[in-house]
């Protein structure tokens, strides 16, 4: 069905601007799931970095208590 209301007309402009703030929620939700995911897989990457440095740490030690 062809909408014949103009630019200019209210009703139509609320219309409008209502279903792009719909979008625009939508798209706010999903970025606020991405941002979720993305804040656990940084912590969990921080953690293992620090499970990581701490081998590191103890094989270099070893390496340095087996060369004396």
């Amino acid at each position: 069905m062809k909408d014949d209301r103009g630019e200019l007309d209210l009703t139509k402009r609320i219309e409008d601007l209502t279903s792009e703030l719909k979008s625009v929620k939508e798209l706010e939700e999903s970025h606020r799931e991405l941002n979720g995911k993305l804040q656990q897989e940084l912590a969990d990457c921080k953690r293992d970095n620090v499970i990581l440095a701490h081998d590191n740490a103890t094989l270099s030690n070893r390496l340095r208590d087996a060369g004396k």
